[in-house]
């Protein structure tokens, strides 16, 4: 019996020694506790958003917080996103002093801003302050079809001040402009606006030149129609995804576009308008 209580005593001893070396549970070592805030969501309280209370039937903070766009442009949230674009019937203005062509801080060329039908016509003067309203007409537009000569272009652009005389072949693509200038197939090809583009540099054919035009220098435009005559009325810098200046016009005006030396991301644009 003595010899029965020695061995369960030893095996006491044995079993809280063993108890002792037991690694403590997960719990011990991991707080399962987070950083996160209490108010996840904030309040959408009127006090607590813009800190004063609501007061009805009279101006509140919120109605002092709708952000504003300047005349001449809209917004759109197609994409999710707020964007700006020029509303029809104006154009872009740029800057132009310093360095640079037709840019912000650009040196040369010109820039103007024009408001009238379509996407362009006449600049109104009678008071720039007061936008006045323009007289709608409908957009003019010519089928490229028919127009071919027997080696395939459609037309013939001179500029004189720059001996440019170029063939003007259909499409916006690099083998029409292999040729000479290619013919924005979305644009008119006789009537309302002509818009072309063409190699800047690495070419046979290039017109990175026009960003030397000035106002009033001739662009004359040969097709199976007869020739057209236009005066330069703008020369600019654009972004690569600013379509504008392609736009339907009530009246007749072409718009050549060329890259930009060392700017991927611009293009040079010169329009045109019909001498009367």
């Amino acid at each position: 019996m003595k010899h029965i209580r020695k061995i369960a005593g030893l095996m006491l001893s044995v079993a809280a020694a063993l108890s002792m070396a037991v690694p403590a549970f997960a719990s011990d070592y991991y707080s399962f506790t987070t950083d996160a805030p209490q108010d996840f969501y904030g309040s959408t309280s009127y006090e607590d958003v813009y800190g004063s209370q609501y007061n009805y039937g009279v101006r509140n903070v919120v109605d002092y917080q709708v952000p504003e766009l300047e005349y001449g442009v809209q917004s759109t949230t197609m994409t999710g996103v707020m964007e700006r674009t020029i509303l029809p019937g104006l154009q872009q203005t740029v800057g132009t002093g310093g360095s640079g062509y037709g840019t912000a801080g650009g040196g040369g060329p010109i820039t103007v801003l024009v408001e009238g039908t379509g996407t362009g016509g006449s600049t109104s003067t009678t008071n720039p302050t007061v936008p006045t309203t323009p007289t709608y007409q409908q957009p003019a537009y010519t089928s490229v079809e028919g127009m071919a000569y027997k080696d395939g272009h459609i037309g013939t652009v001179k500029i004189p001040s720059l001996n440019i005389n170029m063939k003007v072949w259909e499409g916006e693509t690099a083998e029409s402009m292999k040729k000479g200038l290619g013919h924005y197939s979305s644009t008119s090809a006789w009537d309302g606006n002509v818009a072309v583009c063409g190699h800047n540099r690495g070419s046979k054919y290039v017109i990175g030149s026009i960003r030397n035009l000035e106002q009033g220098d001739i662009i004359t435009y040969t097709t199976v129609y007869g020739t057209r005559t236009y005066a330069v009325e703008t020369v600019t810098v654009i972004s690569n995804t600013d379509w504008s200046y392609l736009q339907s016009t009530a009246d007749n005006r072409i718009t050549i576009t060329t890259c930009l030396a060392d700017h991927p991301e611009s293009r040079v644009v010169v329009q045109a308008v019909e001498k009367k």
